[in-house]
């Protein structure tokens, strides 16, 4: 195990979505981070490809909108299910964009 500095503003425990945007965010203003998780990155994860509006709206604030242009685009959701196939669009939203990615995590 790693032995780390004990002195930090906050700990954030778990570098998921969640975990890894609010240590952006706290850094980016300056507060001292220290991020711990248990897993090995990078991890394949079910669905843990695809980024939604939401998720789309939260990177590109966070400056990585030209990295998830290089990536695949989608404009809706597709479920298919006992030979049924049904297409969705992403619902309006006044703030978010209508589009997601699939991003690889490898």
């Amino acid at each position: 195990m790693t032995e780390l500095n004990n002195q930090c503003d906050v700990l954030i425990i778990g570098a998921g979505p969640s975990g890894a945007s609010a240590a952006y965010w706290l850094s980016k203003y300056g507060v001292s981070v220290v991020v711990l998780e248990k897993k090995t990155f990078p991890r394949e994860k079910t669905c843990g490809d695809g980024l939604t509006p939401r998720s789309v709206f939260q990177l590109e604030a966070m400056g990585m909108g030209d990295f998830l242009e290089t990536t695949h685009r989608y404009d809706g959701l597709r479920a298919v299910a006992l030979k049924k196939e049904m297409e969705l669009s992403w619902p309006d939203h006044p703030d978010l964009p209508s589009y997601g990615y699939v991003v690889t995590r490898f």
